[in-house]
């Protein structure tokens, strides 16, 4: 019996053995081979058993890379018509040709099938048809010579594909992907079927996300942000495979509505008090938490940004010492901030002299125990816990945040606006107040406006703070 990767033995079952040459099928299913009985000793059902074998193993092949069958057959007949004139790379449907019709196409194609089997090996040309051979070029542009075939309906899963691997370069790409696939996956729920074609999300089921996430408590922010992504990969593949007869259906979709910040009390700055009562309990938390705080309130860092800080970014022997502000693979920046340099002042600047003598050789992140975590959450709920024993901290009021307020305020009394935007890092967007300032940040400047302020504030040589509580 002529069937590649079948066992026969002399007593049991029959085997399909077959070697996983895919890096990524192998990572899948964790083995190089598989051997899986087929069940029957018997010839008349072995060839049976056999090519539902065999095509459970190319589904699983097709599956590890991310294609179906329909999906990678249509890229096959596409590549080869595209290659030998007969179509082009935008086709959507190939065939069937009409011989009467169509004499010159119908012998162009038959010219092209001749071509392509030429290319093939022996094996793959004696391969009979009953055996269900692999698909090659030469027979998928049979099929479209005789029976035609469509491109089939672009998946959810193909549509995020694309949509992540245009994006590799970015350096917050992990958080993307991150941020992409909880969308996706909560769609997915919506629908109740795994991996929809893009043409039948509807505005049904647009509603039905975003009623779902409000359902479960989620805030307005979080619900336009699950939009906003979804919205994205859909309209990158309306773009990309130019959907006919579709639109993307969250376009426009009416976001629910409360009161916004009406009656709500607004986030409170710190004072001098309350940071010097804090400062009484922080022996109970670890260093990088410690020193996350410290930073903080000589930079008006916010506790995602701080966190996410590696060495190479850090500039301790330049004429004004500093570090940067941009995205990376632990964060990302808030729309309008863009890449901005913060100078280290005070004993700012001595706590990161002291933290990278002490840092290990080849450590990436300034505050490792919190650089790899999914967000600052777990950040913000250890630097709450000094607050709350000194009975500062007030839910939502006065939070760790609230250092970025103390910030602002005083520097607003030290700094001229454009200064307070760039130590802030607002108004960055186009055409926004901070825009426009060239190549020259005026670093050094900045270093003397925060020190200013720090006086102001008399936190310059925190943790040792005036004992009066002017």
């Amino acid at each position: 019996m002529d069937l590649p990767h079948l066992k026969l033995a002399n007593t049991g079952n029959a085997k399909y053995r077959r070697r996983v040459t895919s890096p990524q099928m192998r990572t899948m299913l964790g083995k190089s081979a598989v051997e899986w009985s087929l069940k029957t000793r018997d010839p008349l059902k072995i060839v049976e058993a056999w090519k539902e074998a065999n095509a459970k193993f190319e589904a699983l092949e097709l599956q590890a890379d991310g294609k179906t069958v329909m999906q990678s057959e249509w890229d096959v007949t596409l590549a080869a018509a595209v290659k030998n004139g007969l179509a082009s790379v935008d086709a959507t449907k190939i065939g069937p040709i009409d011989a009467e019709l169509e004499q010159g196409k119908f012998k162009a194609f038959t010219q092209a099938i001749l071509a392509e089997a030429e290319k093939l090996s022996p094996q793959q040309r004696d391969a009979k048809f009953a055996n269900n051979p692999p698909t090659n070029p030469a027979l998928q542009l049979v099929k479209a010579k005789f029976k035609g075939i469509e491109r089939p309906p672009v998946s959810l899963s193909e549509a995020v594909k694309h949509y992540l691997q245009d994006r590799e370069g970015r350096s917050s790409y992990p958080d993307l992907v991150k941020q992409v696939g909880i969308a996706i996956s909560t769609l997915e729920v919506t629908m109740g079927r795994s991996d929809p074609p893009v043409t039948e999300i509807d505005r049904d089921a647009a509603y039905a996300f975003r009623d779902g996430l409000s359902a479960k408590g989620n805030g307005l922010g979080t619900i336009r942000r699950r939009i906003t992504t979804i919205k994205a990969v859909l309209n990158a593949a309306d773009k990309r495979f130019d959907l006919p007869n579709w639109r993307n259906p969250f376009n426009g979709i009416n976001l629910p509505e409360d009161d916004g910040d009406a009656g709500v009390e607004k986030r409170h700055s710190l004072s001098l008090d309350d940071i010097r009562k804090t400062l009484a309990h922080q022996d109970s938390v670890n260093d990088d938490a410690r020193d996350i705080w410290h930073l903080m309130m000589l930079t008006g860092l916010g506790p995602d940004e701080a966190r996410g800080i590696q060495w190479s970014e850090v500039f301790l022997d330049d004429p004004t010492p500093h570090f940067e502000v941009r995205a990376n693979a632990r964060r990302r920046l808030k729309k309008g901030q863009r890449r901005r340099r913060v100078p280290l002042v005070g004993t700012a600047l001595e706590m990161m002299r002291k933290r990278l003598a002490q840092s290990p050789a080849g450590e990436l992140d300034v505050f490792p125990r919190y650089a790899s975590q999914r967000n600052a959450n777990t950040l913000s709920a250890v630097l709450v816990k000094p607050m709350k024993a000194a009975g500062v901290w007030q839910k939502t009021v006065k939070v760790p945040y609230s250092l970025r307020h103390t910030m602002k305020d005083l520097l607003r009394r030290t700094a001229p606006q454009s200064m307070q935007l760039l130590l802030m890092g607002h108004g960055f967007g186009e055409g926004r107040a901070a825009s426009g300032y060239g190549e020259d940040d005026l670093l050094d400047m900045q270093a003397g406006y925060l020190t200013k302020a720090l006086e102001l504030g008399r936190l310059i040589e925190f943790p040792k703070l005036p004992s009066d509580k002017r």
